[in-house]
């Protein structure tokens, strides 16, 4: 039998649920939610603590390192020895020489000083104009210092010479294909090796302390220190007094048009001790012995004139 549209079981055809059931699903759900956030949350830290710890490591670029500086090319120092400072007195040393004239000023110089080489007062420098041609120049302490300062470096500047060249050719010894100088060649110094040591060193010791300061002046023109001129006067001595004393004669080679010696250590001598090795040992072994006393006079603190 049909049930009446009016039955409670009816009522068409949904169940309705108690308020206490729907609280009850409330809850369920909250706390499903809370569940689910816990874990979560506990999950992610876990997975944080089990990572290593990554530390961020900043790499910077090395500065680049700073170039150093070209090195100066350096050339061999002056000797130390230096010439003593003389406060050279122009008073005669004799009653009856005359006193010696004032330097003039340096504009003047060149002229007072070639006149002065050849004054009565300096004698004894026996200077002979056939022997110095470079007192017919201008210029003459000028080039007198540029030629010292290359012979202090071991240099032969040509053009600066102040002594006049043989009038004897070079003439090279053969013996079958052997070439040699020998006494021949030595002999066409035997006249400028006797005219230099025919100077009274300790005059001309006493005449560059009485000119030194034109001839510091003249220094100083090439750029030097003036103070400097007495290291390369004794620095162009020591230069001459280290080449080597050869007897007999000499070996050469000719590749080209100028001759060579044949020995290489000879050949790699500095230009100035080569030319003195030209003049043969005699000659040399000469104007050694007078640089060597030319040497002490300018070192001397006691120089009379």
């Amino acid at each position: 039998m049909p049930l009446a549209p009016n039955d409670p079981l009816v009522a068409d055809g949904r169940h309705h649920a108690s308020p206490a059931n729907a609280r009850v699903g409330l809850l369920i759900i909250a706390f499903s939610l809370l569940a689910a956030t816990i874990y979560f949350l506990y999950s992610n830290h876990l997975y944080r603590a089990q990572e290593p710890d990554q530390t961020v490591e900043i790499v910077t670029s090395p500065e680049p390192a700073l170039q150093p500086e070209p090195t100066p090319i350096e050339f061999d120092p002056l000797p130390t020895v230096k010439i003593p400072p003389l406060y050279f007195d122009a008073a005669p040393s004799k009653p009856s020489a005359p006193p010696l004239p004032p330097l003039p000023a340096y504009e003047k110089a060149n002229s007072f000083v070639t006149a002065q080489l050849t004054d009565a007062h300096w004698r004894g420098l026996n200077i002979n104009p056939q022997n110095l041609p470079a007192l017919n120049k201008d210029f003459v302490l000028q080039r007198s210092v540029a030629f010292l300062d290359g012979l202090s470096k071991g240099a032969l500047v040509d053009k600066l010479q102040p002594f006049a060249r043989p009038t004897q050719t070079f003439v090279a010894d053969k013996q079958g294909q052997a070439l040699s100088m020998g006494a021949s060649n030595f002999q066409r110094y035997d006249a400028f090796a006797q005219s230099i040591v025919a100077i009274d060193s300790k005059q001309a010791a006493a005449f560059f302390h009485w000119t030194r300061p034109l001839l510091e002046t003249a220094y100083s023109e090439l750029g030097y220190p003036a103070e400097n001129l007495g290291g390369a006067v004794i620095g162009a001595i020591d230069s001459l007094l280290a080449t080597p004393t050869l007897k007999g004669p000499i070996a050469l080679k000719r590749e080209s048009v100028l001759y060579q010696y044949a020995d290489p250590s000879l050949e790699a001598l500095p230009g100035a001790q080569k030319q003195l090795l030209r003049m043969g040992a005699k000659n040399t072994a000469l104007l050694q012995s007078w640089l060597r006393e030319l040497r002490s006079a300018l070192l001397a603190t006691n120089n009379n004139h």
